[in-house]
C-alpha cells in the first residue's frame, strides 16, 4: 500500500500571481512512515519549529510509526499536526474524515495544528479519482464540514496549483475558511490559486535533509512568526 505520505507533489501550473509572503517565515518538516523513527529533539535543535505527521491514507491505511512521530513532536516541545491522504471517489467524505479523526483523536491541547485533508493527484490511476470538478468540490465539502463537526476546528487544506486547477477547477469555496498549506516547488514565492490570496504553510521541497530524520524529508515554512504558528494551534 502506497502511504502517500510525503505527499507526490500537487502540481505547479498555477497562476502567474504569487501568493503574499510575510517577513518573517517560521521553518518545520513534515513526515510519514517512509522517515520512520524520527529524533524530534535534534529536528527542534535544528530550528524546526513544527512537524505534521501522516496519520491516515484513503480507506484503510494507518500510518505505523504515526503514534511514536505525533507523540514524539509533541513531546520534544513542537507544534503539531496531522494529515490525512485523501482519496475521493473511493468512499464517503465522511468515512473518510471519521477513521482520520478516531486515529488521531483530540487536537485542543494548545500545541496542535487543525486537522490536514492532504488533496493531490491519484499516484495509483485516473489523476482526479475519476471525479468532475463539481463532485471533487462537494466531496472536499463533506470532508471538511465533518472535521468541523466533530472537532469544531477549520481543518488546513494541503494542496497544489496543480492539482487545484485541474481537479476543483480553481474553486474559491475554501479560501475564506481555510487555512492553504501550499506544495509548490523550484519557485521563490508560492503560485496564488483558489482565492487565497497568501497561503499559511509552503511546502517547497520535497528533498531536504534535517538532523534527526534519516533520508530525504519535505521541508515547510509557516508564513508568519513562531507566536502566530502557536496561535494557529491554540485557535
Amino acid at each position: 500500500m502506497l502511504a502517500a505520505a510525503t505527499a507526490v507533489l500537487a502540481g505547479t501550473a498555477g497562476q502567474p500571481a504569487e501568493a503574499e509572503v510575510q517577513v518573517t517565515q517560521t521553518p518545520g518538516v513534515d513526515v510519514s512512515n517512509f522517515q520512520g523513527t524520527v529524533n524530534f529533539r535534534r529536528v527542534k535543535a535544528s530550528g524546526r519549529a513544527f512537524a505534521i505527521v501522516l496519520a491516515t491514507d484513503g480507506t484503510s491505511f494507518t500510518s505505523p510509526d504515526f503514534r511514536s512521530q505525533y507523540r514524539g513532536a509533541k513531546a520534544a516541545g513542537l507544534v503539531r499536526g496531522a494529515y490525512h491522504f485523501a482519496r475521493p471517489g473511493r468512499s464517503s467524505a465522511a468515512s473518510q474524515a471519521n477513521r482520520f479523526l478516531d486515529v488521531v483523536g483530540g487536537t485542543r491541547d494548545g500545541v496542535t495544528l487543525p486537522p490536514v485533508v492532504d488533496l493531490e493527484f491519484n499516484p495509483n490511476g485516473s489523476a482526479c479519482y475519476g471525479l468532475s470538478a463539481r463532485q471533487t468540490v462537494a466531496w472536499v465539502k463533506a470532508f471538511l464540514a465533518r472535521v468541523k463537526a466533530r472537532t469544531g476546528r477549520n481543518a488546513i487544506i494541503y494542496t497544489g496549483p496543480g492539482y487545484w486547477n485541474q481537479c476543483a477547477a480553481g474553486s474559491r469555496a475554501f479560501s475564506a475558511s481555510h487555512p492553504l498549506w501550499t506544495a509548490d516547488y523550484g519557485v521563490s514565492a508560492p503560485h496564488r490559486y483558489g482565492g487565497w490570496s497568501f497561503y499559511t504553510i509552503w511546502q517547497h521541497t520535497s528533498s531536504g535533509s534535517v538532523p534527526g530524520i534519516s533520508g530525504r524529508v519535505d521541508l515547510d515554512r509557516f508564513n508568519g512568526s513562531r507566536a502566530r504558528l502557536r496561535a494557529l494551534a491554540r485557535s
